[in-house]
């Protein structure tokens, strides 16, 4: 039999590692002394630890490996095809996370969005249909997007003119968002939409110039320093995006998109 020591440095591992591996049951001894609690391991379990080594060196978590103990051939190659697909996709999400961080280098200021005075607007109630997204749903908002604009056509006497990006708060604290039309009142809904009555509001409106990806920075300024700069609450309700005409492309410099936020009286 081998003590810990020889198994260890057959792996090039530490006492340490082994008796780690004997605490939460991943490897234990085949022997464990009654008078010095030494621990001894069979020849076979060499080749054991050793497929245990080379799962770690593959990144492979202590808790996968253990799932994977006596699997065959099979299962450990598919486990392995899992885990590759696993970091290929952690390595494109670094990849896009590298850009953002290069744009935001390439920026020449970091300095917040020039400050905006809103217009106010009363705007009477209306009806919009269209797709919803929530935040546990799959995917994200581009997404729901460009599967909107491929059933847009499906909503019986849109009103033409825009589009609308609404965000509905839920009674249980959620919210959910809409990527819809205007939409007569006893206009039918589409399979899969959903209709959503905006009663009639008192709004701040702003402009948001510029690709989508940066409305998070302009709705932060608007709650954080334009509202309160202006003398005035946002009240709890539904907020949209209004794009017509003036919005050009998702990512272009000179894309228009309203913002309609509501405010108390």
């Amino acid at each position: 039999m081998l003590t810990i020591g020889q198994l260890a440095r057959c792996h090039g591992l530490s006492t340490k590692t082994l008796r780690h591996y004997d605490s939460i049951g991943l490897f234990s001894p085949a022997l464990t002394g009654r008078g010095n609690g030494y621990r001894y391991y069979l020849p076979a379990q060499v080749a054991e630890l050793g497929r245990i080594v080379m799962l770690r060196e593959l990144g492979l978590s202590l808790d996968d490996i253990a799932r994977l103990r006596g699997a065959d051939e099979e299962t450990l190659r598919q486990a392995l095809r899992e885990h590759a697909a696993r970091l290929q996709g952690e390595i494109e999400e670094r990849r896009q996370r590298i850009a953002r961080i290069q744009r935001r280098l390439d920026q020449p200021e970091w300095s917040q969005t020039a400050m905006q005075t809103p217009e106010i607007v009363i705007l009477p109630a209306f009806r919009v249909v269209g797709l919803a997204w929530s935040p546990q749903d799959e995917g994200d908002i581009p997404a729901l997007w460009q599967r909107f604009l491929q059933r847009e056509h499906e909503i019986a006497d849109a009103r033409p003119g825009g589009s609308y990006g609404l965000c509905q708060p839920l009674p249980d604290g959620g919210w959910r968002y809409l990527a819809a039309l205007q939409s007569p009142p006893d206009a039918p809904v589409p399979d899969g939409m959903a209709a959503v009555e905006v009663p009639a509001q008192r709004y701040a409106r702003f402009r948001h110039v510029g690709p989508v990806s940066g409305l998070p920075a302009t709705f932060q300024a608007i709650h954080g320093s334009w509202l309160p700069a202006a003398g005035l609450e946002a009240a709890e309700g539904i907020e949209f995006e209004y794009m017509d005409e003036r919005f050009l492309a998702p990512d272009h410099p000179d894309s228009l998109t309203e913002l309609y936020i509501p405010i108390r009286a």
